[in-house]
């Protein structure tokens, strides 16, 4: 049976780190998020794609968004026809992804961890600084509850990775 399923999250709540865990349990993961021209960077205000990004600034994060180009998702998802296979990302546009996935799996994670992930992480410096962080903890709960109303399931992501994705291949029907 074909099952393009999503996993999505906050920046911080571990989609990278699951995606990892699902490779190395032998599944078909992709982190979209850094796969090569899948994404851009895109000036809010002006809708052009940025080369270059300051992640430092409050200002500049708020006015620029990484989008998803939807064509190239397809093809993605197209070439993944047969079989099972995970995404794992969020963008600027998902509202007009989410019709390509058959579940939606929504990693939740408490304001207190996301900032001590934030704080250490290695993979970006996105989120490394407390002004950005207090801004992304403003939107999370909207952000959170807007992907509920869109059928997302919940997975609590301040658990461990194991049972972090032990719970997503359950509630996915593939568990071990």
């Amino acid at each position: 049976m074909n099952k393009s399923i999503l996993i999505t999250g906050i920046t911080g709540s571990g989609k990278s780190a699951v995606c990892d865990e699902l490779k190395k349990r032998g599944y078909k993961a992709y982190d979209i998020e850094i796969m090569e021209g899948l994404f851009n960077l895109v000036d809010n205000k002006t809708g052009k794609i940025v080369n270059g990004y300051d992640n430092k600034n409050l200002e500049w994060v708020k006015r620029h968004d990484w989008v998803c180009n939807r064509k190239k998702l397809q093809d993605l998802v197209r070439k993944n026809a047969k079989g099972t296979a995970f995404y794992c990302g969020t963008a600027g546009n998902l509202d007009e992804l989410l019709f390509l996935f058959g579940k939606i799996f929504l990693l939740k994670v408490s304001p207190k961890i996301l900032h001590e992930r934030l704080s250490t992480r290695k993979s970006n410096d996105y989120g490394r600084t407390s002004e950005v962080q207090d801004w992304i903890i403003e939107w999370k709960d909207w952000w959170e509850n807007h992907m509920i109303e869109n059928g997302a399931i919940v997975i609590d992501a301040n658990r461990d990775l194991q049972e972090v994705t032990t719970d997503i291949l359950e509630r996915s029907k593939l568990s071990e």
